[in-house]
C-alpha cells in the first residue's frame, strides 16, 4: 500500500472517529459554530462514506436486488421475512438505516459546502452541492416529501417541515447548475492539495463537471412520464448544453467510482466486496451465503446467451460446479434446494477484489441515460450508437465478451430488430446495473413497468401480490418530528408513490 493511500486512510480513520457524522436532529451541534475541522479531511471521509452507504452498502440491495429480480436468499438463513412478503414496518433495518446514514452524510457535505464558502474556495461549495444532491435524490426516491429546507439545521430546527417532493427535485436540479458552473470556472484550477482530499475524481473539476450534468439528466428523466413535463425538461437540459462540459462518457476510469485506497485487510475493504464478497481471509462472509442468484435472472441471461451470466453470477456452490441455477422469489428458505451449495452465487464480475474502486455512477448507466433521453428528443445525437457504447461499456466493466455478436443475435438486444426501442433500451440498462445499483432499476420499474414480467413473491404472507413502491417513514420520525412526518398522510408501501410514478 503506497504513502498516498495510507495517508488518506489516516485521514478517514480521523473522521470516523470523531464527530463528522451526525444526525440531521442532533441537538449537540451548533452549525453555527462548527469544529473547525479542514473541508478536505471531512469530504474524504464524507465521499467514502456515501460509497459505503448507497452502492456498497447492504441496504441497497437487501430488498431491491429481490424485488426487481436479480438476488433471491438462500437457505443458509432463516430471515429475510419482510423483503419475502413485502410486509414490513416503520422499524424495518433498510429503510431506518438508509434514512440515517444519507442524513448522516448530508451533514459532513453541508459542512465542507459552508467551510469552502468561508474559505473562498469554490471548488468545495461544488462538490457540497453536487453530492447533496446524490445523497437528497436517493431520499426522495425512496420516501418521496422528506425534510430538506429545513433539514440539516440542527438546534435552529429541531422538527424540520418536509418539502413537496417535485419541489425538492427542481431545486436540486437548480443547485446542479450552480455547481457545474463552478467546476467550469475552475478547470485546471483545484490546487493539488485539495485534490489529494478527494478520493473520486482527484480534483478533476471538468470529470466533476460531467457528473454533476449526468446526475441532472438522471433526475430530469424520473419525470419524463409525468404529463406536461417535457417542457420543463428540455429547457433544464438547455442550461446543460449552455455549459458545454457534457455528460459522463466512454472514459479510462468508467464513471465516477470512490477509492480512498481499499485493500484487502479489516475494516479497509471495499465495502461491496466487504459486504457481500470474502474476508481478508478469503472466507466468504455471511452475505455471500445468504444471497443467491434469482431464478429469473439466470434465465433471462441464458435465454438470451447472454456472456455476461458467468460474470455476474457464479456456478453451483460458489464457482466449484459446472451449471448455474437460481430460486424462485417467496418461500420461506427451508427447502435443501436453496441451500447456496446449490444455487449460483454472486459472481467475480461484480466482486472483482477487495481493493476495486466503488461506482456511484459508471458511464454505461450514463450512455444509457442518453440514450432514453435521444430517444424521447431530449438531447441530439443517434439513441442507438448511445445504446450501443453502454452495453458495450457493460460488458467491458465485468469483463464479458463477445458483445458485437451479443447486440446483433435477437430482438432482446439487436437495435434494427427491437419494435420498442425504449423497451430495448431499459431492459438492457436493467440487465446491465446488476449488482451495480439495484436501486436505479428498482425506480426505472416504477416509472416504466420495465420489465413487465419481473415475479412478485409467491410467499404466502404477500397478502398483497405486488412490488412496493416505496419506503415506509421510519420510526425515529414518528417518535420525535411526529406534526410534520403525520402530515404525510397514511403511507402505504403499496399506493403511496413517489411523484414521479405515474404509470
Amino acid at each position: 500500500m503506497n504513502t498516498k493511500r495510507l495517508k488518506i486512510w489516516s485521514i478517514a480513520a480521523i473522521c470516523v472517529l470523531s464527530a463528522c457524522s451526525k444526525d440531521y436532529l442532533d441537538i449537540n451541534k451548533n452549525p453555527n459554530k462548527p469544529s473547525n475541522v479542514t473541508p478536505g479531511l471531512v469530504l474524504t471521509n464524507a465521499l467514502n462514506s456515501t460509497a459505503a452507504s448507497t452502492t456498497g452498502s447492504t441496504e441497497f440491495y437487501a430488498f431491491s436486488a429481490a424485488w426487481i429480480g436479480y438476488w433471491n436468499f438462500s437457505g443458509a438463513v432463516a430471515a429475510f421475512a419482510e423483503e419475502r412478503s413485502y410486509q414490513f414496518t416503520s422499524n424495518y433495518g433498510p429503510l431506518v438505516n438508509i434514512w440515517n446514514n444519507l442524513y448522516h452524510n448530508l451533514e459532513d457535505y453541508d459542512y465542507v459546502g459552508r467551510k469552502g464558502l468561508e474559505l473562498k474556495n469554490p471548488f468545495y461549495v461544488a462538490v457540497s452541492k453536487t453530492m447533496k444532491v446524490y445523497d437528497f435524490h436517493n431520499l426522495v426516491d425512496i420516501y418521496n416529501n422528506i425534510p430538506y429546507s429545513e433539514a440539516l439545521k440542527s438546534t435552529a430546527v429541531i422538527r424540520p417541515a418536509y418539502d413537496k417532493a417535485q419541489d425538492i427535485y427542481e431545486d436540486l436540479a437548480k443547485q446542479l447548475d450552480t455547481a457545474a458552473s463552478l467546476f467550469k470556472a475552475n478547470i485546471g484550477k483545484v490546487s493539488t492539495s485539495d485534490g489529494a482530499f478527494d478520493v473520486m475524481y482527484k480534483g478533476d473539476a471538468l470529470k466533476w463537471g460531467r457528473f454533476a450534468n449526468t446526475l441532472k439528466l438522471r433526475l430530469l428523466l424520473r419525470q419524463s412520464e409525468m404529463p406536461g413535463r417535457a417542457g420543463y425538461i428540455n429547457s433544464e437540459i438547455a442550461k446543460i448544453n449552455a455549459n458545454g462540459m457534457g455528460y459522463i462518457g466512454i472514459e479510462k476510469d468508467g464513471g465516477a467510482f470512490v477509492n480512498p485506497g481499499y485493500t484487502n485487510s479489516d475494516g479497509k475493504q471495499n465495502p461491496f466486496w466487504a459486504n457481500f464478497g470474502y474476508s481478508p481471509a478469503n472466507a466468504p462472509v455471511n452475505n455471500h451465503r445468504y444471497y443467491i442468484a434469482s431464478e429469473y435472472a439466470i434465465n433471462f441471461y441464458q435465454n438470451n446467451n447472454d456472456p455476461r451470466l458467468g460474470k455476474l453470477y457464479t456456478t453451483l456452490n460458489d464457482g466449484k460446479g459446472t451449471t448455474y441455477s437460481g430460486s424462485r422469489f417467496g418461500p420461506t428458505a427451508t427447502s435443501p434446494a436453496d441451500d447456496p451449495i446449490n444455487r449460483s452465487s454472486i459472481g467475480r464480475g461484480l466482486l472483482k477484489g477487495a481493493d476495486m474502486s466503488q461506482p456511484l455512477l459508471t458511464d454505461f448507466e450514463s450512455l444509457f441515460l442518453q440514450a432514453e433521453a435521444a430517444q424521447r428528443g431530449y438531447i441530439s445525437g443517434a439513441a442507438r450508437g448511445f445504446y450501443e457504447q453502454a452495453v458495450t461499456q457493460n460488458f467491458s466493466y465485468l469483463g464479458a465478451e463477445g458483445v458485437t455478436a451479443y447486440l446483433a443475435q435477437s430482438d432482446i438486444s439487436n437495435w434494427d430488430l427491437a419494435t420498442d426501442k425504449l423497451k430495448l433500451i431499459i431492459t438492457q440498462k436493467w440487465a446491465a446495473m446488476n449488482g451495480i445499483n439495484d436501486m436505479e432499476s428498482w425506480a426505472d420499474f416504477r416509472r416504466l413497468n420495465i420489465p413487465a414480467d419481473i415475479p412478485v413473491s409467491d410467499n404466502p404472507a404477500a397478502t398483497t401480490r405486488k412490488i412496493p413502491v416505496r419506503m415506509l417513514y421510519p420510526q425515529s420520525e414518528y417518535n420525535y418530528n411526529p406534526d410534520n412526518v403525520l402530515a404525510q398522510g397514511q403511507i402505504s408501501q403499496f399506493t403511496s408513490r413517489i411523484f414521479w410514478d405515474v404509470n
